[in-house]
């Protein structure tokens, strides 16, 4: 067969319809109905369909937005928003969901074909077993004789499948239009009337919260279907319109004959359905022999009829899932996602033939090892969730796309943020009323085959809508985050780096990080001549730039005054020292625009991380580098990295003395909760470089205050560069151990007023 055969009617619509209409609505909705009365079961339904209806919106959103839609259903919707990685998670996921419950349909469809045909079968031992093993396996030999037809048929080909489908659907409505004429024909079980005349409103015992979590929980998986029509993505004429079409006349048509046959329930008498309780779950007459399956020919016609809908609605939801479950594998495979040892799941052993076979025999192996695991309650569990966790995402991924307002999501179906993003949180609710521990499980697996094809089939790179969702929320709250004044109580480095690409570029690079990784920002600039070999910064955990330049300082000069594309500019400038470069007229720059300086000389030098000598001269400086101390010692710590040693030295002045400055130091550094050991030196006459060198020669880096000289302006003590005073100091430090020259702009309190 061609591909994109299907119109919306027989290739979306005829296999959600049949897998929703299964054996919940033959079996179960009588009991659920009886139990919890007419309000409540409404109800449950009502809810239940929201969740569908919102995943309706989600897929219309997502297949709308595409011009093409490739085969595997909800995997290659959700891979277009959420990338390969968690589009093929979850792609691997909804197949496993799919091939598991054929298992389950077929073992469904035994259920009720087993009473009628073991009395015909008593000769053979294996069917003469009264015993709950031997009833088992009884069921598991039937079941999989007719998942060896259903295999089979599939095999044919969608075309004939679905050509099957349509007589299936036939048979199924006449038994739901059974159902609908029996109030009218009078119908008795054990000589009472099964039909009373008034509403069982409230059920046949008190309604409490358990009970009705219950109730929606043994109902919700009925209305689960809608991911059979899907599936058949890329077999569709126009899938796009299909899709859409298709999914919401199904929920539509499903819905209404849900509310329909509950009301018709709640006049069926609930003494006669309802024989007692296991545990909090009813049990009682299933509908085909309330129907009279056992009286003679023709009073069990209305029994007949809903046994072959029972028969058929399995066998259809079977096919239905066998049809779609081998596709996605089919489209995994042709997408890379799967090993490649696998990538022969993509073709047709058939010569010149288009149909999945070779995924269709591998889902046959799944299903067969589903019917005879033998108890199948819990794996039951794990599939209802995992059938959850790929709505979910499918809801997911239409909200991020319309919160993020990427402007290539153009979907010509208008839906609202506020829609998905119900459906994804009623998934996730649903998800815990099932078991929270196996959705803890299910979703602790998702994200390790997320992190594997992450790892070995998408290079690392994370794609689709998270770029455009993460960019909108940090653009608002940075919009916000402009509004909110930054002080000492709330400081942080936000930093722009400058270094050279002949020089240390890389301790520089190196310390802009540490300074950035505990709660800050830093952006290096790597200034390179247009002769020089460009250098590789790959490996930075910081943004970097390489920018061409011809003179130096007027780059930097250039780049300080820049804005920021958000809007929030860097408080503190990191630069490398370079001699042939005039520093002093970029940092008076940096100081006349408020800026903390950190001018970083030696960095070459920098090899090891032992101890940080902080020379104490004031608070002012010297808060911002026991500040800085601790940052960088965090961010150490947070790569597992052992930390500086920090000394706090202060040198006394003609007048201070020793006992009162240790004191002041200690509180403020306990008061502020930093660590350092206070180390005083004695006032002497011996120049103060001297007393540094012999001090601190050893130390693996030192933080001293930024040599420049005080003028008096309007009786203000006022910091200024001066070139030939500066040059004069700086270049005392050069047999120094590498040394962080600090100027803070403002004053930053180290503890709380």
């Amino acid at each position: 067969m061609g591909k994109n055969k299907f119109g919306t009617f027989k290739g979306v619509f005829i296999p959600s319809t049949e897998a929703i209409l299964g054996t919940v609505l033959f079996l179960l909705m009588p009991l659920l109905t009886a139990d919890v009365g007419f309000i409540p079961m409404t109800v449950i339904i009502l809810l239940a369909h929201t969740v569908t209806i919102s995943t309706a919106f989600s897929l219309s959103d997502c297949a709308t937005n595409l011009n093409k839609i490739e085969g595997g259903g909800m995997y290659a919707l959700s891979k277009r928003s959420l990338g390969n990685a968690m589009g093929g998670s979850i792609g691997i996921q909804l197949y496993l969901a799919q091939a598991a419950s054929i298992g389950f349909y077929s073992i469904g469809f035994a259920e009720p074909l087993r009473a009628l045909i073991i009395p015909h079968l008593q000769m053979i031992p294996l069917f003469s077993g009264t015993s709950p093993e031997a009833i088992l396996l009884q069921k598991q030999i039937i079941a999989t004789a007719f998942y060896f037809l259903f295999f089979i048929v599939v095999m044919i080909g969608a075309d004939f499948t679905l050509k099957l489908q349509s007589l299936i659907l036939v048979v199924l409505f006449l038994s739901i239009a059974t159902i609908f004429i029996s109030p009218f024909v009078s119908m008795e079980y054990n000589g009472s009337s099964i039909f009373t005349t008034n509403l069982n409103l409230f059920g046949n015992r008190a309604l409490t919260l358990p009970i009705f979590f219950l109730t929606f929980t043994q109902f919700f998986p009925a209305v689960t279907g809608i991911s059979t029509g899907v599936g058949m993505s890329g077999d569709l004429k126009d899938p796009k319109s299909s899709i859409v079409k298709g999914t919401f006349l199904s929920i539509a048509v499903t819905m209404v004959i849900y509310l329909m046959v509950s009301v018709l329930f709640s006049f069926i008498n609930k003494d006669i359905l309802i024989q007692g309780y296991r545990g909090q779950s009813p049990y009682g007459v299933i509908l085909t022999e309330l129907f009279g399956l056992g009286k003679p020919f023709p009073w069990n016609l209305p029994g007949f009829m809903i046994l072959l809908g029972v028969l058929f609605a399995t066998a259809s939801s079977a096919l239905s899932v066998f049809m779609t479950g081998p596709r996605t594998i089919q489209y995994l495979a042709k997408d890379g996602i799967l090993p490649k040892r696998l990538n022969f799941l993509q073709y047709d052993f058939k010569k010149d033939g288009t149909e999945p076979r070779y995924a269709i025999l591998v889902t046959f192996l799944v299903g067969i090892v589903i019917i005879w695991m033998g108890d199948i309650s819990f794996a039951a569990i794990i599939v209802g969730i995992l059938f959850l966790v790929v709505y979910g995402w499918v809801n997911g991924a239409a909200f991020l796309e319309r919160v993020s307002r990427n402007p290539t999501f153009r979907p010509t179906f208008k839906g609202h943020w506020a829609i998905s993003l119900y459906g994804f949180i009623a998934c996730i609710l649903i998800i815990t009323l099932f078991d929270w521990r196996v959705g803890i499980f299910v979703f602790v697996s998702q994200y390790i085959i997320f992190r594997l094809i992450l790892k070995y089939k998408s290079e690392g790179n994370l794609e689709g809508v998270w770029w455009g969702f993460f960019f909108t929320l940090i653009a608002k709250v940075l919009d916000k985050l402009k509004n909110i004044a930054l002080d000492s109580r709330n400081w942080r480095p936000i930093v722009s780096a400058y270094a050279y690409n002949t020089g240390a570029w890389q301790e520089t690079a190196r310390l802009a990080e540490e300074i950035a990784t505990f709660q800050g920002w830093a952006h290096l600039n790597i200034l390179s001549s247009p002769k020089e070999e460009p250098v590789d910064y790959s490996t930075l955990k910081i943004p970097c730039s390489l920018v061409e330049i011809s003179e130096p300082a007027k780059t930097i000069l250039t780049l300080l005054q820049t804005s920021n594309p958000v809007g929030i500019n860097s408080n503190t400038m990191l630069l490398e020292y370079n001699d042939k470069v005039d520093n002093v007229s970029i940092l008076n720059k940096a100081l006349s625009l408020e800026r903390d300086i950190l001018l970083f000389k030696g960095g070459e030098n920098l090899t090891k991380k032992e101890r940080l000598d902080i020379w104490w001269r004031g608070e002012r400086n010297g808060n911002l580098m026991v500040l800085l101390a601790y940052i960088i010692n965090r961010s150490l710590a947070d790569e597992g990295k052992q930390g500086y040693k920090v000394r706090v030295i202060r040198k006394l002045q003609e007048n201070e003395e020793t006992g009162a400055t240790r004191e002041e130091i200690t509180s403020l550094l306990n008061k502020a909760r930093l660590s350092g050991e206070v180390l005083i030196i004695p006032f002497d006459s011996i120049p103060f470089i001297e007393t540094l060198e012999s001090v601190s020669g050893s130390a693996s880096l030192i933080m001293a205050g930024l040599p420049g000289n005080y003028i008096d302006s309007k009786k203000r003590s006022l910091f200024k560069l001066n070139e030939f005073f500066f040059t004069k100091e700086i270049k005392k430090y050069d047999n120094l151990p590498p040394t962080l020259f600090i100027r803070s702009a403002k004053h930053i309190k180290l503890t709380e007023d």
